[in-house]
């Protein structure tokens, strides 16, 4: 089965053409001239045409749901039900901060710990636990101040994201916590198609309800609910 996944709510706009488990074309692009909303159709046009497939072949549509950028998360879920609608395609939302954890699932009997730079002197995060391969996530998808980081987590963790150089001072003297650096602005093509097959096993119709993590701009200044 041809997957479309579409990542729109890190810096970094990322999309993946895969045949099953397997990726077939990747791309994370940070464009300082456009922004995704102008890009988005053209580069999944031509990531279709360099894989020799068209938009008539795609099987299932991946979209990260959040938490991360508003208005990227906005703009990938619109594009993606757009051809989930037009074409019947079935469309699978998948939390980022899952994909995040997926990334280190292997890492066995310890707790994980993704954080996302959700500007405003927040992050966003949620603690898993990896056991035998499998993630169980044990919060709430929330923002949270860095200095709060260090009373949440369990040990021993694993801590790693966009928000790492918000939350570092507080944790790099904690024991029991491992920073991990490497992973940043973007996310793992290889997770992401995987945590879409395993949210399209549990619900085949999917979940694209926005994660937004707190209130909008929108609705905290005029008092209105976003979804």
């Amino acid at each position: 089965m041809l997957i479309l996944a579409v990542d729109n709510s890190l810096d970094f706009l990322t999309i993946a053409v895969a045949d099953g488990k397997r990726i077939l074309e990747e791309k994370s692009v940070k464009d300082a001239q456009n922004t995704p909303s102008e890009i988005l159709a053209g580069m999944v046009s031509d990531m279709l045409t360099d894989t020799g497939h068209r938009i008539d072949d795609i099987g299932a549509i991946f979209v990260t749901l959040g938490p991360g950028s508003f208005t990227g998360i906005r703009v990938s879920l619109a594009f993606c039900k757009g051809i989930s609608s037009a074409k019947k395609i079935p469309l699978i939302g998948v939390p980022t901060l899952d994909v995040l954890a997926l990334h280190f699932a292997h890492m066995d009997e310890h707790f994980l710990c993704p954080l996302i730079d959700a500007k405003k002197g927040e992050v966003f995060l949620a603690l898993y636990f990896a056991s035998k391969g499998k993630l169980k996530r044990l919060t709430n998808y929330q923002a949270v101040k860095p200095e709060a980081v260090v009373g949440m987590v369990q040990k021993p963790c694993i801590c790693f994201g966009s928000g790492m150089s918000l939350c570092e001072p507080f944790l790099t003297t904690t024991e029991g916590v491992q920073i991990e650096k490497d992973m940043d602005r973007k996310i793992s093509a290889e997770a992401f198609i995987g945590a879409g097959m395993l949210a399209m096993a549990e619900s085949p119709k999917g979940n694209i309800k926005p994660i937004y993590g707190r209130k909008s701009e929108a609705e905290i200044r005029y008092n209105v609910t976003v979804d």
